[in-house]
């Protein structure tokens, strides 16, 4: 849905409707989040992970090998020029694009409509292009900074200094 924002999804089970269908249901023993004992609470409660493991849980589409994933990447080379590496492997729900996967378990809620000023102006311009280092989800790079910005190590003394 365009324009929407994400809520965290409060439910015990994930919303994976877009990703695939259970052949059968999962069994809960309880539907309650609170006053129940933590056994209970455990057991019932299931993350995206845990339910994409699931014998029964069948996906629509899995990509096959590299290629596939490649080819699903935002990656375009007529339209970007002098791209980074990593650029190649980039997919779009990592940038914040709503695809069939799901990063997060949330759900997705419609914003609510405000005209400013009783007129429905709209406003343009040029938005931020959004660093791959700066995504710490599942498609990071094996040489992606983990340091704060603006902090550096000196080769000589080994302190950190700011600059």
């Amino acid at each position: 849905m365009a324009g929407s924002f994400q809520v965290r999804n409060k439910k015990l089970l994930p919303d994976l409707t877009k990703e695939g269908y259970l052949s059968k249901e999962i069994v809960l023993s309880t539907k309650e989040k609170h006053g129940v004992p933590a056994g209970s609470r455990l057991f019932s409660h299931h993350t995206l992970a845990s339910v994409r493991k699931l014998s029964f849980f069948h996906p629509f589409a899995i990509p096959d090998d590299s290629l596939d994933i490649v080819l699903a990447s935002t990656y375009n080379h007529s339209d970007e020029h002098f791209a980074d590496k990593e650029d190649l492997y980039l997919q779009p729900e990592t940038i914040g694009c709503e695809t069939w996967r799901k990063l997060r378990n949330t759900i997705a809620k419609p914003p609510i409509a405000e005209i400013p000023s009783g007129h429905p102006m709209k406003r343009g311009g040029i938005t931020e292009r959004k660093s791959p280092f700066s995504v710490k989800l599942m498609n990071s790079g094996v040489h992606s900074s983990q340091t704060n910005p603006g902090y550096s190590r000196q080769p000589a003394g080994g302190a950190i200094f700011f600059y």
